[in-house]
């Protein structure tokens, strides 16, 4: 039985900004737990939709905290990012929805993962300058 995590969060994932890193560990964690519930055949639809409705309510919070910290800084490319944002959220539901109806979790844990690291380790390295500068950090 294998108790690894699917994604381990280290410095080289941080950005610099403390309650977004905070966030984004907080993500992970999740990722990580719905991926350990996989592992050990936790895979009800009840353990799905709880997951899946914990992912959507922390995504949202993290994005409103994401957006109101840029748009305070005049980040410059803040429409182009809650758009990605946007997509996020309507892509995440299909996924999920999808995931349900085959009794596939795999399916959702992968686009999470992919999704949210390469959001974390790219997009959001992109604001971190205005940000910091910001923030006075």
């Amino acid at each position: 039985m294998s108790h690894s995590l699917l994604i381990s969060w280290g410095p080289e994932n941080e950005i610099g900004i403390p309650i977004i890193d905070e966030q984004h560990r907080g993500i992970v964690t999740l990722i990580n737990s719905f991926g350990f519930s996989i592992q050990h055949g936790q895979q009800t639809e009840f353990y799905l939709n709880t997951i899946f409705s914990m992912m959507d309510g922390y995504t949202k919070l993290h994005f409103a905290t994401e957006e109101e910290f840029l748009r305070l800084a005049g980040y410059a490319e803040l429409e182009s990012h809650k758009g990605l944002h946007a997509a996020l959220i309507k892509k995440s539901f299909a996924i999920a929805s999808e995931s349900m109806r085959l009794r596939d979790p795999e399916i959702y844990l992968q686009f999470l993962k992919e999704w949210w690291m390469t959001h974390i380790n790219h997009c959001d390295r992109l604001y971190a300058p205005t940000m910091k500068k910001y923030l006075a950090l």
